[in-house]
């Protein structure tokens, strides 16, 4: 008899849907273990919550060039906002504060597709969260 990949439920042989949770039969293929990332789905989450802007999830994920470009972003704005003599001109205040908004808008792209299971680490494969099989 075959069962849901997603919530378990026996499936009736000629079933398109599977009745508990709605999934289309056809489509359900669980992720084959060469696709599922390695690294902990949780040390990934908690190193983007905490260390988002600086970009240590990256080099946890092994995304290193994508990692010295959030530690660049961070590097740089924080140079512009607290390292230039701002006495004249506050242009510079202005693109320290733009970029710090870049690197907090892509750090939260890069939080919500760890949450919902979408970000893939340096070998394309997927960091799933706990109980993920689709």
């Amino acid at each position: 008899m075959p069962y849901c990949v997603r919530c378990g439920n026996p499936l009736a042989a000629a079933a398109e849907i599977c009745i508990e949770c709605g999934l289309p039969t056809m489509q359900a293929r669980p992720l084959p273990a060469d696709e599922i990332s390695p690294k902990s789905f949780g040390v990934a989450v908690a190193l983007c919550g905490v260390f988002g802007t600086v970009g240590v999830h990256h080099f946890y994920l092994g995304n290193f060039l994508h990692g010295l470009f959030d530690l660049g972003l961070f590097i740089a704005s924080m140079y512009l906002l607290f390292g230039v003599n701002h006495s004249t001109d506050f242009t510079l205040v202005f693109i320290g504060f733009g970029l710090l908004l870049l690197d907090f808008v892509h750090t939260g792209i890069v939080f919500y597709k760890l949450i919902v299971g979408k970000q893939k680490d340096s070998s394309d494969r997927l960091v799933t969260y706990p109980g993920q099989r689709l």
